[in-house]
């Protein structure tokens, strides 16, 4: 698993199919909106096989520590 996290627009992914390329999901099925107002939705491959799950406002919804140990997204 790998979680990578952008603090400028505050989203994390989480992705669950290690040896997948960074290659964007194929679909996404239902988002759920949780308490706090972070967004989550769970993405699928080509195959519809489930690989991961975005979350839109991630600070609302994971603690600090989390997010300090995630892998940062690198802007150019």
């Amino acid at each position: 698993m790998r979680l990578i996290y952008d603090a400028e627009l505050d989203v994390a992914y989480l992705r669950v199919d290690d040896d997948a390329q960074t290659a964007l999901p194929a679909h996404s099925g239902e988002a759920a909106t949780p308490a706090g107002g972070a967004y989550v939705s769970a993405e699928y491959d080509a195959d519809g096989y489930f690989v991961g799950v975005e979350i839109l406002g991630a600070h609302r919804v994971l603690s600090p520590a989390v997010l300090a140990d995630a892998e940062r997204l690198a802007r150019p």
